[in-house]
């Protein structure tokens, strides 16, 4: 996401989460697309839920590629054929084109994917915002969310009026690591005690400030994301150890089932072949998140581990792609859930981290800044990988083929080597254990292989063979009577004719009655 459209600056969306919550959920229940004109091009535009309706768009039931507002079906838009801008059709003031500059994927309650655009301008032309020219611009650019334990501790004693607080603060720390006991089946209590901490460290540091830096969103999100990174970090080995004991057998079921999976391949999870590739830097990825402290620390590896999925894959379709065929469609290449949720399993299989259930619940119990600040990119990662997991728990795979070890992802070595984390005697073994046990199988494997191969090979050229003896001879009744004969060669022809046709134009086409309705030549 641009700096300047970033979505919780952005007035339009801002009331679609707050105002106007009834339109947002009925776009997320059908997987409508949600779209946002840019931030600048708002200035002096009342925000209102007509305005909000028309930017949200579902299919046409006439015709493909053109969408109707939640607003109104009479107000309909057209994606070009570049993917990249909407033309109005009809319902506006006149024919405008909307370039689209950027996309973001969010999931609804049921785990589908719906679309959110952010949008050059609004679609109705009449509507013509200015640039806004802000004095914060500069000072907003200059601040981030700092990721690690050491950076937020940089980041706030950066500020000399913070002293006072700080102090007072790591004060706290001592005496919660010291005296504060916590029991593993009440972990609300110790969640409301640090967030409330958070909280007031935050508004404690904004009183504080020199400047009117609590009016600059960015700068906000940079104080709450260092705060909540140095509480956290300093009761990091006391909160965690507990999570640890609560789902002990949680940890030691994902471990037993990352064993059983290590060399199973996306695609036998049912990955489309086309995108099941190896992933070495997400498994390498992930296999730190066991010795990161803060729960954002952990979080921020999920999404790295997603993003690096997802070029990693983007890369394999760019150098397979055949010269000859038009790259439009792998172009706006876009994993889904259904994709991407086989892929992590088997990303998760091979990063083999030992207390993979307890870092999920971590991150979800303790981290609280991303409620006010995040865009969807966090949330969505924390979602998918739960979904994983729960994969990966409800799932059987007794009878699923191992590969042979020949093709693995990554070796234990290079894992090691990446990491620079220890690793146990008991996970060596283990593995060691897999790939011995599978090895005396593989021979047998081959020669099967080989076998089907020789006899499909054999088979093609029997077909062959008897397709070239037998000629196609034309009728002496002409065209007419082909087609009686052959009807399935026309019915593949009108198919294909009526792909670029809505689902209510589709319907009237397949009448029973065999009359034809729609649009007329």
């Amino acid at each position: 996401m641009t700096e300047v459209d970033e979505l919780d600056v952005n007035p339009i969306f801002r009331a679609l989460q707050k105002q106007h919550q009834d339109l947002y959920d009925k776009a997320q229940e059908n997987c409508y697309i949600v779209c946002i004109p840019q931030t600048s091009s708002l200035v002096n535009i009342s925000v209102t839920k007509e305005l909000i309706a028309t930017h949200i768009l579902k299919p046409s039931p006439y015709f493909k590629s053109q969408y109707q507002t939640l607003h109104s079906p009479h107000k309909v838009v057209q994606l070009e054929e570049n993917g990249k801008e909407f033309r109005t059709v009809e319902g506006f003031s006149e024919e405008h084109i909307v370039k689209i500059l950027n996309e973001e994927l969010g999931y609804n309650q049921d785990f589908k994917p719906y679309k959110i655009l952010i949008l050059e301008c609004p679609f109705n032309p009449s509507l013509k915002g200015k640039a806004a020219v802000s004095n914060t611009t500069d000072a907003s650019n200059g601040f981030s969310a700092f990721q690690t334990y050491a950076e937020s501790i940089s980041f706030l004693k950066s500020f000399a009026e913070y002293t006072m607080v700080l102090r007072q603060v790591e004060e706290n720390l001592k005496q919660f690591n010291a005296n504060y006991m916590i029991l593993k089946d009440y972990f609300c209590e110790v969640e409301d005690k640090l967030k409330s901490l958070c909280q007031q460290v935050s508004q404690d540091c904004l009183r504080c400030s020199k400047f009117a830096r609590e009016q600059d969103p960015k700068f906000r999100e940079a104080l709450d994301f260092s705060v909540e990174n140095y509480i956290m970090g300093a009761v990091h080995k006391k909160v965690f150890s507990v999570i640890k004991e609560a789902f002990e057998e949680d940890d030691k079921l994902l471990f037993t089932k990352c064993k059983q999976l290590h060399n199973v391949t996306a695609q036998q999870l049912g990955v489309n072949k086309k995108i099941a590739c190896p992933l070495p830097q997400a498994v390498v990825e992930l296999a730190n998140l066991d010795r990161l402290q803060t729960p954002l620390e952990k979080l921020y590896c999920l999404k790295s581990t997603i993003d690096n999925a997802s070029q990693t894959i983007q890369k394999h379709l760019e150098e397979n792609r055949a010269p000859s065929v038009s790259t439009a469609a792998e172009e706006g290449y876009c994993l889904t859930s259904d994709d991407l949720i086989p892929i992590l399993v088997t990303v998760i299989a091979q990063a083999q981290c030992r207390y993979f259930a307890s870092n999920l619940q971590y991150i979800e119990s303790f981290h609280w800044a991303s409620e006010a600040n995040d865009r969807g990119n966090l949330s969505y990662c924390l979602v998918t990988f739960k979904a994983a997991v729960e994969y990966m728990k409800t799932t059987s795979f007794d009878d699923m083929e191992r590969q042979p070890s020949l093709k693995r992802e990554i070796s234990l070595e290079e894992l090691r080597r990446a990491t620079s984390g220890p690793i146990s005697g008991e996970f060596n073994s283990s593995i060691t254990g897999s790939t011995t046990s599978q090895s005396a199988g593989s021979h047998y494997d081959r020669q099967l292989e080989r076998i089907s191969q020789m006899l499909k090979a054999s088979n093609d050229e029997l077909r062959n063979t008897e397709k070239s003896k037998t000629p196609h001879h034309r009728s002496i009744f002409g065209e007419s009577y082909e087609r009686l004969q052959n009807p399935h060669k026309e019915t593949s022809e009108k198919k294909k004719d009526k792909e670029d046709l809505g689902d209510f134009l589709t319907s009237l086409q397949n009448d029973m009655f065999g009359m034809n309705f729609g649009k007329q030549s």
